[in-house]
């Protein structure tokens, strides 16, 4: 299996690290992971993407990228000004965004805001980001004040690499091979044993999110042609009557129902990348 080349960013932004499999034939496309993921995440499915100039990027705090300064909060909105640096770095005026989960979220909020720098969207049950109801905004502010309060930068320790991949499997449905893909991208040595490199602060909970109406609003922005692979049954934090009032509202977009968990594009690659490579291969219109 092709692991990508290691790359690095120095950007306006902070330092990211990403995955590549480059093709200057093929046209451009950035890959954004989810939430305490990593570049790692799209490594099965570049297997399969090879006709595509592709970078697969470790959002801030993740992988090998920077964590933000100590006691900055990670704010979803913040992945908006990171993107559009790293494309910057990149020297790409454009390109494809393929995104899972956050990720999806994240390109998302990318593609209404700067419309001109997003030629397509390929979304892995990643529709927009989370939202939350106006009657919930005390509660949360509650909950992100208590955890940072209570926060604690010490990172969990693992005796191996496969002790991670144990602790990794008990909270998803990760097969052997892609658990251990995520954790060694996520895991750093340490004296006689393993830690995470992820930011601890990355589990604060934020003080605010969209309410869904505002979601709504950014997802009906998107100029892009958006392709969207959606794991059936749902995820748990969104109902199906808000799945589809999204799916309807993105002006020009077609969804593909695939069986399967949350991290279907790791372990059904060979059998989504098709539907992939259709889309972002074939004639654009206007």
């Amino acid at each position: 299996m092709d692991l990508g080349r290691e790359r690095q960013l120095n950007t306006r932004s902070g330092r990211f690290a990403a995955l590549e499999w480059r093709n200057s034939a093929g046209p451009r496309t950035l890959c954004l992971h989810g939430w305490l993921d990593n570049a790692a995440s799209f490594i099965p499915l570049a297997q399969q993407l090879q006709p595509l100039d592709l970078v697969s990027l470790d959002l801030a705090g993740h992988g090998h990228s920077q964590h933000r300064p100590r006691g900055t909060k990670y704010y979803f909105m913040d992945n908006l000004w990171d993107l559009d640096a790293v494309l910057d770095k990149l020297g790409w005026p454009d390109c494809h965004l393929l995104g899972h989960s956050m990720g999806g979220g994240v390109a998302c909020m990318f593609a209404a805001a700067a419309p001109e720098r997003v030629r397509k969207l390929v979304l892995l049950d990643g529709l927009g980001q989370v939202s939350a109801r106006p009657e919930e905004a005390l509660e949360r502010l509650r909950k992100s004040r208590d955890s940072v309060r209570n926060a604690t930068r010490k990172l969990r320790e693992f005796p191996d690499v496969a002790a991670a991949v144990a602790a990794r499997q008990a909270v998803s449905q990760l097969s052997d091979m892609s658990a251990r893909l995520l954790c060694e991208r996520s895991l750093e040595s340490f004296q006689d044993h393993f830690r995470w490199r992820t930011d601890p602060a990355l589990n604060w909970h934020s003080p605010s999110l969209m309410s869904e109406q505002q979601v709504l609003a950014l997802l009906a922005a998107i100029e892009a042609p958006t392709l969207c692979l959606t794991a059936r049954p749902l995820v748990r934090w969104i109902d199906p009557d808000a799945a589809r009032r999204r799916l309807e509202t993105v002006p020009d977009c077609h969804n593909l129902w695939v069986e399967g968990h949350h991290h279907f594009h790791m372990e059904s690659a060979v059998d989504i990348a098709p539907a992939i490579l259709d889309f972002l291969l074939g004639k654009e219109t206007d």
